[in-house]
């Protein structure tokens, strides 16, 4: 395993097993009422946890995220209000969509976390758009852009990545590869080795790391953070 370069005190290292800890415990329990029919639907992510948390605790307040289905971790990671975060997934009235629908379209502008739609590259060119937007108004602000690896098929992709990397935009696109792609395994819809190689066509930044080892999320996501405030957008696979 990769260790941290930068030496960690017990207390921040008890505090990031507690980010990973936390969403996993949420997910234990959903998955259990999900099997009562007490709720419709769960995507879960477990396993993966370390993605999704990984990437927030290494973004500043001010940066968006865009997260997909199985990324409880940011809005725990944020400090999402428990109260109207469980309302939105019990599919109650006091839920961030007033109870319209029970999965993870919805986000928090208070937290600077931008929901998402099923069509599931379709949120990457919004990343882009944010990333216009602090560019113009010069804020320190990067916008980091969550999807999967059947995502990666779509034209979306391809746009998103094509536009940040023309007009420099601080953007940072995270692929999770956890092979869930939907009807088409991703061995029978690219040619090239690593999904983090299509970065090259567009002349970007591209990390392929385990999403598993944390630390090492934590310190690519630092480095594409810095790249991408430069005008240099990153592709990370995890």
């Amino acid at each position: 395993m990769i260790k941290s370069s930068k030496k960690l005190s017990s207390s921040e290292a008890i505090d990031i097993y507690k980010s990973l800890l936390l969403p996993r415990k949420i997910e234990e329990k959903m998955l259990n009422l999900l099997r009562q029919n007490k709720i419709s639907k769960w995507f879960s992510g477990i396993g993966q946890e370390s993605v999704a948390v990984g990437v927030t605790l290494s973004t500043k307040k001010e940066d968006y995220i865009l997260p997909m289905h199985r990324n409880l971790g940011v809005f725990t990671t944020r400090q999402v209000p428990f109260y109207p975060l469980f309302c939105q997934l019990f599919g109650k009235k006091d839920g961030f969509s007033s109870g319209r629908e029970r999965s993870f379209h919805f986000g928090s502008l208070e937290h600077n976390i931008i929901g998402m739609i099923s069509h599931l590259a379709a949120m990457m060119p919004v990343a882009d758009g944010l990333a216009l937007a602090s560019k113009i108004r010069k804020n320190d602000s990067v916008a980091f852009s969550f999807c999967g690896d059947g995502a990666t098929s779509e034209g979306d992709f391809h746009e998103a990545l094509n536009l940040a990397s023309v007009w420099k935009l601080p953007v940072v696109f995270i692929i999770e590869n956890n092979g869930y792609g939907l009807s088409t395994p991703t061995s029978e819809q690219f040619a090239c080795k690593k999904l983090s190689d299509r970065a090259k066509g567009y002349g970007m930044h591209g990390f392929h790391i385990d999403g598993n080892n944390i630390f090492e999320v934590m310190e690519t996501v630092t480095k594409a953070r810095r790249l991408a405030l430069k005008g240099e957008p990153v592709l990370i696979e995890a």
